[in-house]
């Protein structure tokens, strides 16, 4: 999110559309409904024990459609411009980001992870593989899940700072 937030004029390149996700590494869920999941699930242990939940934000969403609930609750201007996969593998190449997770991560920055991760994880977006919505989230909390439109909103409490593989 921090990337969109910062690109008051620039496009953003991916190689996701037309695809749709509500899955949480698409920033439809926030990481702080992710753990609470995890903790009402274990909290109400074996009624979810060995349970298998697709828990993922309220709304299926495009790129496309982050990226206009961004500027709309920012006001910046960032665009969307579709790449092929190369592409998108040159883009992270000149960002220094390694390919595996092998690589070697450079301090500060803004892409700590391998390239290859990202470029499949657009692929499988784009193929339609990542475009289940349940329901699951709000059976397990009683909660609704946290907008995307929330957390530009609220952006500087949905920042994920500086991480690497190595992190714990």
């Amino acid at each position: 999110m921090r990337r969109a937030c910062h690109r008051a004029s620039r496009a953003t390149q991916s190689t996701a559309a037309p695809g749709r996700t509500a899955a949480s590494t698409r920033r439809s869920l926030s990481r702080k409904d992710c753990a609470k999941a995890v903790a009402y699930a274990l909290f109400r242990g074996a009624e979810y024990h060995e349970a298998a939940l697709d828990i993922n934000g309220p709304e299926l969403m495009t790129i496309s459609q982050f990226i206009e609930n961004g500027n709309e609750a920012t006001g910046n201007r960032v665009t969307y411009q579709e790449v092929t996969d190369e592409e998108n593998y040159q883009i992270f190449d000149a960002m220094g980001v390694p390919r595996t997770t092998d690589g070697v991560f450079q301090k500060g920055s803004e892409a700590p992870f391998s390239s290859d991760g990202m470029v499949t994880f657009a692929q499988a977006i784009r193929e339609g593989k990542m475009d289940k919505f349940t329901d699951d989230f709000k059976k397990l909390t009683g909660d609704d899940p946290i907008t995307v439109k929330y957390m530009f909103e609220h952006s500087d409490e949905f920042q994920i700072g500086e991480r690497h593989s190595k992190d714990k």
